[in-house]
């Protein structure tokens, strides 16, 4: 059984942004910048299926996390966020190049993630805590009593409060990705514009003192202090860790590890 990633992207209020049409140019030249960069992880080129909304099917499910990182830093230069949902599962039709025609339980599974992400009455949306959070996975649960351990240490009902709502949910490889997803985008969304660019000259220069050469005008500390104040170093590592996660489930559910 092989399993693909979905990722739906749609824009937040796009229907109140000024310059829609600029920022449609820009959306289909950042597409095509998408397209080239990761063109050996497509299944097809990329889709817009509707308005301001995109459709990215992968090969590699567990870089999905990882596009859906690069398109929100391509759309941060232009003060723009997107709500991303992100599905694993497999294709029921024949391969074409328009996604739009293609159907399976990964387009499903996005859609529905979509759907969680742009949810934001939290009361009903018990599967998205902060509204600070635009990304949601979604795929069929991987428990962990079940799939782990093989039911012989079995982990009891974990109970989640939300107000003076209780719900009952089993531990699941799913509720991990989530959770390590929610905290990166609530770290993220706390990074100020000044961080983001020290960011951004730090990873295309890869050192601190590099940056220092670049912005005359700083010194090593005070590049030091924005990108461990920014929580750079926690975010990449839960980049890694939610990659890692990620492939792990697709191993488990396409019959390649019993492990964890």
């Amino acid at each position: 059984m092989k399993l693909y990633g979905v990722i739906n992207m749609d824009i937040v209020n796009s229907r109140y942004l000024a310059n829609r049409k600029v920022l449609q140019e820009k959306i289909h030249s950042y597409i095509n910048y998408m397209n080239e960069k990761y063109k050996n992880v497509l299944l097809a080129p990329i889709t817009i299926t509707l308005g301001d909304e995109w459709q990215i099917v992968i090969k590699e499910p567990h870089k999905g996390y990882r596009i859906i990182n690069s398109f929100q830093k391509l759309l941060r230069k232009d003060g723009i966020s997107v709500y991303s949902g992100f599905g694993i599962g497999t294709i029921s039709t024949d391969m074409y190049e328009d996604t739009r025609i293609m159907d399976g339980e990964c387009f499903i599974k996005a859609r529905e993630a979509l759907n969680i992400a742009k949810n934001k009455n939290r009361f009903y949306n018990k599967l998205i805590n902060s509204k600070k959070n635009n990304v949601h996975f979604n795929g069929g649960d991987i428990y962990f009593n079940e799939m782990f351990f093989n039911q012989s240490f079995p982990i009891e009902e974990v109970a989640i409060t939300s107000g003076d709502n209780v719900v009952e949910q089993k531990l699941t490889i799913n509720n991990i990705i989530n959770a390590m997803i929610e905290n990166n985008e609530i770290l993220k969304h706390k990074i100020t514009a000044k961080q983001w660019d020290i960011i951004g000259l730090y990873e295309k220069f890869g050192s601190y003192n590099n940056v220092v050469k670049e912005l005359e005008t700083t010194s090593k500390a005070d590049i030091s202090q924005k990108i461990n104040s920014s929580n750079y170093f926690v975010i990449k590592n839960n980049n890694l860790n939610i990659s890692k996660l990620l492939k792990l489930y697709c191993e488990i559910k396409e019959g390649r590890s019993n492990e964890l």
